[in-house]
Formats: structure tokens, sequence, C-alpha cells
């Protein structure tokens, strides 16, 4: 796993508004990017606006580079489209009410969800949408934020830095350390979406993709606001059964309520916050393969279900709610269209997502694995992204 031949190229990706601009009478920013390319030429661009992944170029069977990552060739797209491909924090997904207890003390959130009443992806300005300080550190590329207390209601500062390293057999390593100066609920993940067709394939080929994880268990969610009950079941006899590899296939995400993925999964371990293998995805006819690992005790598998859908797109007017089935989201407005790099119009399932991370609202459910970060302590979030070949090894991990 050396990353001993990694070259590290750094150019500047566009310009976003200072949010100090006023103080130092500058008001613009540059958005850095680093590219990161092993000795096969495979390569992994980042940008420092969300500390996000902005291409993965990977080979196929055939030994052709193809970019796997959807996302953008400029900031106007990521301005317009948030959290693709983005690091979400402080709190990834819900927080209830946009409330929390900690210490018998209550902390309120910005209500930044759709409907106003709940906590999302950490709030109104979150990780993702700011520009992180960054560095290249030898072969490794390191991007640091400081929030603020009391920002988007969280108390104490907090100090993020993420570490990423992109080895000569091409696995992506996110080191994620945080500190904060008071008690806080830490829940950092990636959101990168991504196809290993590539991005530009869009649900044709994501269909034909197998996917199997580590997972006995998981926690359901409300279907109305995607809130956990607090309960955790056995996947067995469910469509979340993922343990033996499955074909996403049309009919397999049309039987899964919502109309496709988008759960939290308990990952198998002695022991919650152990490194351990999540997820192996494949793509049979490129022959690529993605396993993902982690020391977190949860992954958010998705499939794309919040990309634009071309089948059930009214227009503004349209008073009622889409009615397609009972199993399809309920829209009430025109969705906007999203273009992607190389001119591509993403559409829903047109990708997927291997997050992982605590549970949900685990601030909120006290069964939930612990996710308040102490003064003194280190949050420590160890991440692994191998790509490889079906040639290299058929064998599921142990």
């Amino acid at each position: 796993m050396s990353v001993a031949e990694t070259f590290i190229e750094e150019d500047g990706f566009g310009l976003v508004p200072r949010p100090d601009r006023n103080k130092y009478n500058k008001p613009f920013e540059i958005v850095r990017r680093y590219t990161m390319t092993n000795k096969h030429k495979a390569s992994v661009q980042l940008i420092s606006w969300g500390a996000g992944i902005q291409a993965i170029k990977v080979p196929n069977q055939s030994g052709i580079l193809g970019d796997v990552v959807l996302g953008f060739d400029d900031m106007e797209g990521y301005l317009k489209n948030r959290y693709i491909g983005s690091i979400i924090g402080r709190v990834v997904n819900r927080i209830s009410c946009a409330k929390m207890r900690i210490e018998n003390k209550i902390y309120c959130l910005s209500p930044n969800d759709e409907n106003g009443v709940d906590h999302f992806n950490g709030g109104f300005v979150g990780f993702d949408n700011v520009n992180w300080n960054s560095c290249i550190m030898k072969k490794h590329v390191v991007m640091s934020h400081v929030s603020p207390a009391k920002y988007e209601g969280y108390p104490g500062d907090m100090l993020t830095q993420i570490k990423y390293s992109w080895t000569d057999d091409n696995q992506l390593l996110m080191n994620i350390r945080a500190t904060a100066t008071q008690p806080t609920p830490v829940n950092i993940a990636s959101n990168c979406l991504m196809n290993l067709a590539g991005h530009a394939a869009g649900s044709r080929e994501l269909k034909k993709h197998l996917i199997s994880l580590n997972a006995d268990s998981w926690t359901p969610a409300d279907i109305r606001n995607n809130l956990p009950t607090d309960a955790i079941h056995p996947v067995d006899r469910t469509v979340f059964d993922l343990r033996l590899p499955t074909q996403l296939t049309k009919r397999r995400l049309y039987i899964v309520p919502g109309g496709g993925y988008n759960q939290n999964l308990c990952i198998n371990s002695p022991s919650s916050w152990s490194y351990r293998f999540h997820a192996r995805i494949i793509h049979p006819g490129s022959g690529r393969t993605l396993e993902v690992y982690s020391n977190h005790p949860g992954l958010q598998f998705s499939t794309g279900n919040d990309l634009p859908d071309p089948d059930c797109n009214y227009p503004p007017d349209f008073e009622d709610y889409c009615d397609c089935t009972d199993n399809e989201p309920k829209i009430k407005e025109q969705q906007k269209e999203i273009w992607g790099k190389d001119g591509v119009r993403y559409q829903r399932h047109g990708g997927f997502i291997l997050s992982p991370q605590n549970y949900p609202d685990a601030v909120n459910i006290s069964n939930f694995p612990p996710c308040i970060l102490y003064p003194g302590q280190v949050y420590t979030h160890d991440v692994t992204y191998k790509f490889g070949l079906l040639s290299e090894n058929l064998d599921m991990p142990t």
C-alpha cells in the first residue's frame, strides 16, 4: 500500500466569495485543486471546496482509464448542487427536530431540511460548502477547517483535518481527525457519488452493478422524514439483506420503500469502532470493483434517488403529488436538471454512495453508538476506497 510513487499537482479550480471579504477587502478566494497520480497513471482529483472528491480515474479490464465519480467541471456546478462529492459535517444525515441534549443542556440547531423541521447534513452552511485550507504534505493532501462555536447552533470550536492519500494499488485513504473545545456531536462522512461504469454511464449501467454488504442489521426509518425509529432490525427476509452479491436491477430498486436504497446499515464487528470491511460493489461490464473499509459502525448506502427523475418531471404549477406508484417519491414541483462533467445530464439512479458513518440521529437515540466528542479527545475516522479489477480476486473478503 505504498504511496511512494504518488505525484501531486496543484492548480486553481475557481473562485468563490470570501465569507470575511469585508474584513480583508478581498471579495474572492481561490478554490484549489489537487491531482494525485500513481505510477500506473490512475489518479484522484480533490478540490478544497467542501474538501471534496472531484474525480477518480481508474482502469477497466482493458486498461483504459475512466472517471467513476459524478461531479462538475467548474465551481458553478458545485455551488448549484450541494453535497455531491463533498465532506459532510459536523453531523451527516438528520438530527430530529433540530434539537439535542448534551449533559442536560438542550441545544437548538438550524432546521434546514426540506420541511424546515430537522437539522440536515450540518446546516445551511455545513462542511460541504466552505473552502477548506489545504496543502501538500509530502505524498499526501491535507485539508483543514475550523467550525466556530455556535455556528449552525453547535457548541464549541471544532478543528477538523483530513489527510488524503492515493496508493500505487489504487487505494484512496481518508484519515479524518477532529478536536473540540466543548462537548459536541461529530459524524463526518464523504458523500462521493460513483458509477463504476463511468460517471456518464447513467442508471442503465448502475442497474448492472452487484453489491454485497457486511451488515446483518439495519436501522429502519420513517419514510415521511427519513428519521430512524430508534429500532435495530435484522436484515433477514428484507430487501436490505445484501450480504450476498445482489444485482441492483430495476425490480430490486422498485421494491425498496422510496424507490431505491438510501438507508443506514449496521456493519458487523465485535467492536463498533474497529476497522473492518464494509462493502464490495462490482460492475461486470468494465470489470471494475470497489471495496470499502472503515472504523465506523454504520454505512449509508444510496442509489442516487435524489437525482432528477426524468419519469416524474412535472411542471412547476402542477398542484398534486406525483402518483406514479406507492414506492416512488412524491414531488410537487419541477425537478431541476443537473448537468455534470463533460456536459452529461445526471439522472435518478445514475450513481451510488457508500458512505461509512455513525448511525443517523445518534445524538438523540441512547441505544445507538455514541457520537459526542469531548475536549481532550480526538475524533478518528479512517476510510479506504480500494479500487480493483475482477481478474485480481473473485472471492469476497472475510
